[in-house]
């Protein structure tokens, strides 16, 4: 799984102390995904004693030939 954060993600991140390790757990596995209608997904896990929220996109969305293998990560946070 590629992951890609935006400049905002990977200061909050930073900041949160979120583990990058949890992201890619809730996007893979989320219990919780919802779609947004501008191509957003917001990826709701529990991980231990935490729950962590993930807001992403898919890079390619925008394009039917293209396979979005890579997560843009836009925030995430805990719970």
């Amino acid at each position: 799984m590629k992951l890609k954060l935006t400049v905002h993600a990977q200061k909050r991140i930073k900041e949160r102390g979120v583990d990058v390790e949890h992201i890619k757990k809730a996007i893979a596995k989320p219990d919780l995904k919802e779609k947004h209608g501008d191509g957003k997904f917001k990826a709701t896990k529990k991980i231990r004693k935490r729950k962590i929220v993930v807001v992403y996109c898919m890079d390619g969305f925008r394009f039917k030939n293209k396979q979005g293998d890579e997560y843009i990560i836009v925030t995430a946070y805990y719970l």
